[in-house]
């Protein structure tokens, strides 16, 4: 079950946009792209592009401005990424997939339609048809896991995937004129889980307590389309002000992954207290990871900001907009900052 857990915690996805106009027409060809920020003190710039993912295939983006300012800078920054993972090792992990693959199934070799609601199943079904096609096996999975099948067949489906390659074009740029490229380290951290098997065994019989959030999402998986949809339309046009609207932080809690690991944790047997420590873990972990990823940029932005006349970064756009974020932070240390209009 932990291996199941932090596998679907860590594709956890945002809240569908609720109550706004939604783009529904796919931007292609060539577009502006986005517009940088421009942080700087006194005559050292740092310019810095949100990079956005997935992008609509057929698009691609005027990326000369980029590709200008990377071979002008003396350095590119790209952040490290967080990193959090069961300390098991890599040949018992192998030994336990049999083990996960039962534990992330429906018990005793029910399918969705045997556990779902006509209704629900309707829907399912009707979506399921849509975007993946043929049944080929997904119907026997626990209803959480068929979901993160389903939201990733309907991204591929809707042309959402395989678009340009921003990071792609950024690094290219600084091959060809010979840019160093700082990557930070990724900031690891490991849970250690005792005894994986016993608990992927009991988590085998568990039952479905991640149904009604199976249910609810349902509903959400054409709107977070178009939600994706609309800031892929927004960062080609440099929207900036639509894309900032548009975007939003997920909440691991409200995914359904979490809803199968926090049943779980109920009860007294010491399976439940163990899965109960490593969610708490993760969470800690996860948080812990990221406030130390921002403070290990930050350090090398302002020590490339020192060093550098020029210097080009890539962040996400979450990371960008955070009113806590990454920029805000070298805002607050009395660098200036200028956004894109």
């Amino acid at each position: 079950m932990a291996a199941l857990s932090l596998c679907g915690l860590a594709h956890a996805t945002e809240p569908p946009l609720q109550g706004e106009e939604l783009d529904t027409v796919l931007v292609t060809g060539e577009q502006p792209g986005p517009g940088l920020w421009k942080v700087s003190k006194g005559d050292h710039v740092m310019w810095v592009l949100a990079s956005f993912g997935p992008l609509p295939k057929g698009m691609t983006w005027r990326s000369r401005q980029v590709e200008a300012l990377v071979a002008e800078s003396q350095e590119v920054l790209y952040p490290g990424y967080v990193n959090v993972g069961a300390g098991i090792g890599i040949l018992r992990g192998i030994t336990l997939i049999p083990a996960a693959l039962k534990a992330g199934k429906i018990p005793d070799g029910k399918t969705l339609q045997d556990v779902l609601p006509p209704e629900t199943y309707a829907k399912w079904l009707a979506l399921r048809v849509k975007y993946i096609g043929k049944d080929d096996g997904v119907e026997k999975w626990r209803p959480s896991i068929a979901l993160e099948n389903l939201r990733g067949a309907a991204m591929d489906k809707s042309d959402l995937r395989g678009g340009p390659n921003v990071n792609g074009v950024v690094a290219g740029a600084a091959k060809k004129s010979k840019i160093p490229v700082h990557r930070l380290a990724p900031v690891k951290r490991e849970v250690k889980v005792e005894n994986p098997r016993g608990m992927l065994k009991s988590a085998q019989s568990l039952a479905l307590p991640d149904l009604d959030c199976f249910t609810r999402a349902l509903d959400e998986v054409e709107p977070e389309i178009e939600r994706v949809r609309a800031m892929g339309n927004a960062w080609a046009r440099g929207d900036i002000a639509k894309l900032r609207s548009l975007n939003r932080v997920r909440n691991l809690r409200e995914d359904c992954a979490y809803a199968l690991m926090a049943a779980f944790n109920e009860g007294p047997s010491k399976d439940a207290a163990r899965a109960k420590k490593i969610l708490a873990d993760i969470e800690w972990h996860a948080e812990q990871g990221a406030v130390q990823a921002q403070l290990n940029w930050v350090a090398a932005a302002r020590a490339a900001l020192e060093k550098n006349r020029m210097t080009f970064a890539v962040l996400g756009v979450s990371e960008v907009f955070r009113p806590d974020g990454h920029i805000e932070k070298l805002r607050a240390l009395g660098y200036k900052v200028e956004e894109p209009r």
